[in-house]
């Protein structure tokens, strides 16, 4: 299994502090959000066979962080790189990376910081999930998701109406080698659509409507922090520095 970092986005509800670095690697306390990732992924012994992380913007800067990473550490990071980060959603940039998606992976954005237990929970399953939070409070722009009585998303998508949602999506994700291939399937389906502004959770409610039983983790116990902005920067910094 690999883990796959997004990290193409220009952060711009960031700025200034994006204006001259990409968001992944804005540092909460004294690592990178990338390097806290990393870190996390690195020490699940074994787990991952290498990362992933799509670059875009600065992605030079990005380049030279992995680099240095490489020099240092026993798990490999690879570069793949969305040339069209400006014109594209995360779900192109996730095709980008598509023959490294084919055996499994765990798919995370790259403004998430994360208490350790979160990815070894995630990545224990053995079937496709998705790491939610049903117990926080959701708002409009989260990635909400609705379940059937068996616990199986039904629905996935930003505009799901709020009472309708049974919580949020982290953008976390476990993949598992049975269904990558038609993730990958309907991802590509979308880009040679020319659907390429959209979300890669796109692809999975497609394959959501095939009858896909895709499974959700709970871990509104533990700490997380999506980084969008500077008020979330702060709540990172306060919950992890």
């Amino acid at each position: 299994m690999r883990l796959v970092i997004l990290a193409a986005g220009i952060g711009s509800r960031l700025r200034p502090l994006t204006d001259h670095q990409p968001k992944c690697l804005i540092k909460v306390g004294d690592q990178s959000i990338l390097e806290r990732l990393l870190i996390q992924a690195e020490q699940l012994k074994g787990r991952f066979e290498e990362a992933v992380v799509i670059t875009g913007y600065l992605h030079e800067q990005v380049e030279k962080f992995v680099e240095q990473w490489n020099r240092a550490h026993d798990l490999l990071v690879r570069i793949v790189h969305n040339e069209s980060y400006d014109r594209t959603n995360n779900g192109y940039s996730l095709w980008c990376a598509r023959e490294f998606l084919i055996d499994g992976f765990l798919l995370v954005d790259g403004d998430l910081l994360l208490d350790p237990q979160v990815l070894d929970r995630v990545s224990r399953s053995e079937t496709s999930v998705l790491a939610v939070d049903m117990k926080s409070r959701i708002d409009e722009e989260a990635m909400k998701f609705v379940l059937d009585k068996n616990g199986h998303i039904v629905r996935l998508s930003k505009e799901i109406p709020l009472q309708e949602g049974d919580g949020e999506s982290l953008g976390l994700n476990h993949i598992v080698r049975e269904d990558a291939q038609a993730i990958v399937e309907h991802l590509t389906k979308l880009v040679d659509a020319g659907i390429v502004n959209d979300y890669y959770e796109r692809a999975f409610q497609e394959y959501l409507k095939e009858g896909w039983k895709l499974g959700v983790i709970d871990i509104g116990d533990l700490p997380w922090v999506e980084v969008d902005d500077q008020n979330d920067l702060k709540r990172a910094v306060e919950k992890f520095a």
